[in-house]
């Protein structure tokens, strides 16, 4: 019996030595991943980073901080599927870390899963009710999902807490302006520059507020994307008619296509010098100082131009379709540097494939109106109907000259919502413009026009990403176009 005892014994004792020796393994292992991890995200090596994370918690499941680090890069690398799951793992782990759960809000708010995201910030706010950017965020998450009244009582919120915010300011900007209110909307606009830590351009001259410019000369200048370029020079014919001369400072892509507009004076690209001036406006403040509203927004369409000789030369070789002809976009700029404007840009952008049921309707030919981003999607579908013109389009002639000449000779353009709806549509051709769900402030909520261009047709997501529903309206408005 004894001797038993003495044989259990020592089985028990070589058994806890195997597993406090590996033990002792594991914990080498770990400690030998995470400092790889670290070493490789200082070397911004952020895939192998990751990699290195994750074979440390093969080895330690509970450690939270791999499991923070991991999901983090998961997100940097948009893994999303990947970086849910860690940063809940998190979360269970660490259950009072604010700022991990505020993290873990915010990526999910980013790839839509809008309830979750939302949950997460009351959970922050249950405990720490004045934390304004979780109270910030969540205000944005609910318009994000079109309840716009209801982030615009947390927005006021926040202001009341904290009237300096100018986040919360500008997200009430274009709350206001998707509800139509441009009033109290464009006054909350102008704290864009404040959001984004930005400042308008500093001049002696001073900036237009509705003095007389009978013999002046004003300086408008660009300050955000094309399409807006395209959406807002506009205001320049209504500064023109008030006796002013108009000098427009643009993007380089477009000086050459807005030089052809009568209305404006001068053209210059960013980083041209100015000529001389009398006073400044930035384009998009226009709104305010000539106090639009729905009802008088300035839409003398078409407000662009196209040169006239290109505009033939198209028409020539367009000769032999008799078609209803159709010029199609449906790519944004995929390239913006932040990972937020990439996913808004994606949010709105479909694939090519998508309008192959518009190749398929009698009587319709179909052309591509795509540049740079999207093009390759059409490689796939070289037998789908989709027409394509030569490298030289846009080259030789300069950006947009033969995309106008273009559009100026079909009947119909279909877009997402990117500058070439803008572009089509101050162009005076029919534009139907494809939107997400939500969509951009400037198209508001709930109707098919807009008071921007009254020969704009807007299709509308049901629910977030269904895009096969708006081709399927897209497809049964077109067949009733034809036939009248």
């Amino acid at each position: 019996m004894k001797m038993r005892r003495i044989v259990y014994f020592s089985l028990l004792c070589s058994a806890l030595s195997i597993s406090a020796s590996e033990n002792k393994t594991r914990l080498s292992l770990h400690t030998q991943s995470v400092s790889l991890a670290k070493s490789l995200s200082d070397q911004g090596n952020k895939e192998q980073a990751l990699e290195s994370y994750l074979e440390a918690l093969r080895y330690n499941e509970h450690d939270y901080e791999s499991l923070y680090a991991a999901a983090n890069l998961a997100r940097d690398l948009e893994h999303f599927e990947q970086a849910a799951p860690l940063f809940q793992r998190a979360i269970a782990l660490n259950p009072r870390n604010l700022q991990l759960i505020l993290d873990a809000a915010n990526m999910f708010n980013m790839i839509d899963e809008l309830d979750t995201s939302i949950a997460l910030y009351r959970k922050i706010l249950d405990s720490n009710p004045l934390t304004l950017e979780a109270l910030y965020n969540l205000g944005y998450t609910l318009k994000k999902k079109g309840l716009i009244t209801q982030a615009i009582d947390i927005y006021t919120k926040i202001i009341a807490l904290r009237p300096d915010y100018a986040h919360p300011h500008f997200s009430m900007s274009l709350a206001y302006l998707s509800l139509g209110d441009f009033e109290r909307g464009w006054k909350e606009y102008e704290w864009r520059w404040k959001a984004y830590n930005e400042t308008p351009k500093q001049f002696p001259q001073p900036t237009w507020r509705g003095e007389d410019l009978q013999g002046k000369t004003i300086l408008l200048y660009a300050e955000q994307g094309l399409g807006d370029s395209f959406q807002f020079i506009r205001y320049a014919k209504l500064l023109k008619s008030m006796g002013a001369l108009v000098v427009f400072e643009t993007q380089g892509p477009l000086k050459k296509i807005l030089s052809l507009c009568p209305y404006l004076d001068t053209v210059i690209a960013i980083g041209q010098p100015i000529p001389a001036f009398d006073y400044h406006l930035p384009l998009m403040s226009c709104p305010l100082v000539f106090n639009t509203t729905t009802k008088n927004v300035p839409c003398d369409i078409p407000y662009l131009e196209a040169d006239h000789t290109l505009v033939s030369q198209w028409q020539q070789k367009l000769r032999s379709d008799p078609n209803f002809k159709i010029g199609i976009c449906w790519q944004g700029n995929a390239n913006y540097s932040t990972q937020f404007l990439r996913k808004t840009v994606a949010a709105k952008s479909l694939h090519a494939k998508e309008f192959i049921p518009l190749t398929h309707i009698s009587g319709v030919s179909i052309y591509s109106l795509q540049k740079m981003n999207g093009t390759e999607q059409l490689t796939a579908l070289s037998n789908a109907g989709i027409k394509t013109f030569d490298a030289d389009f846009d080259q030789s002639h300069g950006r947009f000259m033969d995309t106008a000449a273009m559009i100026k000779n079909l009947d119909l353009v279909i877009t997402i919502d990117t500058s070439i709806g803008h572009f089509a549509a101050a162009l005076g051709t029919p534009t139907w413009i494809l939107l997400p769900n939500p969509p951009d402030w400037r198209w508001m909520l709930d109707r098919a026009d807009t008071p921007w261009y009254p020969n704009v047709r807007l299709f509308r997501q049901p629910t977030p990403g269904d895009w096969q529903a708006v081709i399927e309206e897209v497809v049964n408005a077109l067949k009733k176009e034809l036939i009248k």
